[in-house]
Order: structure tokens, then C-alpha cells, then sequence
């Protein structure tokens, strides 16, 4: 390959990983256009062209040696750029703070931290993250995440397997000032390792005894699949405690053999039998074929799951069953149905519920996933927003 071709090939490599490389490259070249030249040749052009890591992965890994080596100036925010630039979290980066940290100590960490976080905050920064608490609850402790605003707060229940992260690009869409809670369901996140689930009652329970511990009254409760199922118990336990009901993508009765064979299936197999499957249930085939964070974050959980807690969830979910009680309900809820999910098929799970609540609004989500609160986070907070303004106005 002749020079000219060499460099060609160089400034299309660093392009495609970050517009900001090139633009750091190019002013580089204005003041040392030698230099500028190396680093095309033997950084970008040779060392790029090497596939074994995707870019993320690459961006992360400069940017976790730049943090080891005290570096806090501008080739942090370059690889902070392109680490951003190929779909890295914000959770991602600073967890590689933090990892960094452990290895070179924390004033290396902290100048780091101090050096990125306004960029961070200029990005889809979630509103989670902010005021998080370790809470005792019953027999367990868990880890909750509290904005602190104003007004009825909006609690929210995650799905199995996962943990409060997951509610994080909805409520980064949601504007600022509202009180919006989540918190690691039992056998979830920080509450891994408490006593097992018993059942959706007792998850409720918990729920309700959140609520207590955090001298709330009344809230807007919203669950996403298992979370929904819980927050149906909630309402059912504690009319008096739930303001409204936000169910997305759950069911009122489980298929009980289905859900079932899922935990026996785990305990037979091992965690890593359960990644495929649960990510095709739970996105469209495009959001798994891109590896965006949402399929990433599902399968670290996923694959990191204990298996005793993963099959005492799905053995309390296949215990659902509560569409012939909804009817007592009184409180306006909303039932967000997703066009493509194929855990809660709209017109076998959530149309039912709907029809079951005396006041619930059903929205159909298209395109909708399982999991919808992570893989179409713009529909779900316009749906929620929405749904609150208008039961603030009855």
C-alpha cells in the first residue's frame, strides 16, 4: 500500500471513531503536521485497523489509561468524545472511573471525574444517579435512587432480571423537578443475595414498606413486566398508597408452565443458557444486532444473575394471577402495550388488563418491545408524562 493510500485509509479510521480524533488530529497537524503524521501512521492507521475490539471497547480502554496515567487534559475529553461517539453510557464511563480508581488510586480518579463531569452533564445525563441511598427494607437492604422534587412521587418497579438502571434513558426524558424513585427489586442489583422471593405478595410488601421508610403517602406507582405484576399487588394490598397504576408490558395471569420451566431451565443449564433467549423475547432483532447499551447492559445482568434468585423470581411470576381482582380497582392507570413484545402480547396480556381496570387508558407502543422503557425510552416518558398531567388535572 503506497503512502498516500496508508493516510487515506488513517483519516477514515479515525473519523469513523470519532469525529473528535480527527478535528484534535487535524489541529494537531496545523501546529506539528510531523507529528500529526506519526500518529496517523503508526497509531490510527496500524493500530486501528486491528478488529479484535470493537471501537467502544477501544475508546474505554484509552480512556481508562489516560485516567491510570494522570492525564486530565485534552486527550481526555478526545476519548471521552469517542467513547460517548460509539454508544458508551454515562453509567459505562463512570463505572470506568470508578474501576480505575481501585488500581491507581483515587486523586488520579477524582481529577479524572472532576475533568469530565460537565461534559457528562451536558449529555442525556439520567436523572437517576442523583441522591442514591442504601435503605433497609424488612428483612433486606436495597439501593435507591431518589430525585428529591416536587409533587406526587412516581415509583418505579423494574423488570426481572435487571435492576433500577434500567428506568434511566425514560426518566432522563422526563423533566426535571419531579420526584421519581427506583430502587433494586429483592434478589436484584444491591439487594442480591436477600433472603429468596416467595412470591409477588412479598415483593409488594416491600414495595409498601419502601414507601414507609421513605415517609411517603401516596404515589404514582409504575412497573415494566415483573415490575408491573408487583405493582398490580401493590395497588391490591394498598389501594390507599397508589395515586395511579403505569403498567408496561406485564400480564394479570402467567402462563405457569412456561414461566416455570424458565427457572428449571436455568438450574439445569446455568445462567448462560438464559442470555439468548431472554434478549429475543425482550428487544427487536436490530437493537441486538447493533449492541446498543440497552442489549448490553440485559446481558451482563443476564449472564451475572445467581441462579437461585433468577428461578425464585420466575416461580413467583408464574404465580400470577390477579385479572378477575382488578376490577376493584379504582385508580386511574395507564396500560402501555408494546406492538412487537412478545412476553405481553397487547392483545393477549394487556388488553385484558385494560379491560379489567374500571379507569385505564390503553396506549399501543409501535414500534414496542418488552422492554420498552429502555428500548423506546422517547414513547414511554411522553406516555407517562402525559397520563400524569392529566390525572394532576382531575
Amino acid at each position: 500500500m503506497d503512502h498516500a493510500t496508508s493516510m487515506r485509509n488513517a483519516r477514515r479510521e479515525a473519523e469513523t471513531f470519532s469525529p473528535a480524533l480527527r478535528q484534535a488530529l487535524d489541529e494537531l497537524g496545523d501546529t506539528n503536521p510531523g507529528l500529526a503524521r506519526a500518529i496517523l501512521e503508526d497509531g490510527v492507521g496500524r493500530v486501528m485497523r486491528n478488529s479484535a475490539l470493537d471501537h467502544r471497547e477501544w475508546a474505554m480502554l484509552v480512556l481508562v489509561s489516560l485516567i491510570a496515567i494522570g492525564d486530565t487534559g485534552d486527550q481526555l475529553n478526545v476519548y471521552l468524545e469517542a467513547a460517548l461517539h460509539q454508544g458508551a453510557s454515562v453509567d459505562e464511563i463512570h463505572s470506568a472511573i470508578e474501576l480505575a480508581c481501585a488500581y491507581v488510586g483515587a486523586p488520579r480518579a477524582a481529577n479524572s471525574a472532576r475533568r469530565l463531569a460537565l461534559r457528562l452533564q451536558r449529555g442525556e445525563t439520567p436523572l437517576l444517579g442523583r441522591g442514591e441511598a442504601i435503605v433497609s427494607v424488612g428483612d433486606h437492604e436495597t439501593a435507591v435512587s431518589d430525585t428529591g422534587g416536587d409533587g406526587v412521587p412516581l415509583l418505579l418497579l423494574h423488570s426481572l432480571g435487571l435492576d433500577r438502571r434500567f428506568w434511566q434513558p425514560a426518566t432522563a426524558r422526563l423533566p426535571a423537578g419531579l420526584r421519581i424513585i427506583a430502587y433494586d427489586l429483592r434478589g436484584h442489583g444491591h439487594a442480591r443475595g436477600a433472603p429468596l422471593t416467595t412470591g409477588l405478595e412479598q415483593l409488594a410488601a416491600d414495595a409498601v414498606a419502601l414507601l414507609d421508610r421513605l415517609g411517603i403517602e401516596r404515589a404514582d406507582v409504575c412497573g415494566s413486566s415483573y415490575g408491573g405484576a408487583i405493582a398490580q399487588h401493590v395497588a391490591l394490598a394498598a389501594p390507599h398508597r397508589v395515586r395511579s397504576l403505569i403498567l408496561i408490558g406485564t400480564a394479570a395471569r402467567s402462563p405457569q408452565g412456561a414461566l416455570a420451566a424458565r427457572a428449571k431451565a436455568a438450574e439445569t443449564d446455568g445462567m448462560a443458557s438464559q442470555v439468548a433467549p431472554s434478549l429475543m423475547r425482550w428487544f427487536l432483532p436490530e437493537t441486538i444486532a447493533e449492541n446498543r447499551w440497552p442489549v448490553r447492559y440485559a446481558r451482563s445482568l443476564v449472564r451475572r444473575a445467581w441462579v437461585e434468585e433468577w428461578a425464585a423470581a420466575w416461580r413467583a411470576m408464574a404465580c400470577l394471577d390477579v385479572l378477575d381482582r382488578l376490577p376493584g380497582l379504582a385508580m386511574p392507570a395507564l396500560v402501555l402495550a408494546g406492538a412487537q413484545d412478545k412476553s405481553a402480547p397487547a392483545e393477549l396480556a394487556m388488553q385484558p388488563i385494560a379491560a379489567a381496570l374500571p379507569r385505564a387508558e390503553y396506549r399501543l407502543i409501535d414500534p414496542g418491545s418488552h422492554l420498552m422503557a429502555i428500548e423506546q425510552p422517547d414513547a414511554v416518558a411522553a406516555a407517562i408524562l402525559a397520563f400524569r398531567t392529566r390525572i394532576e388535572d382531575l
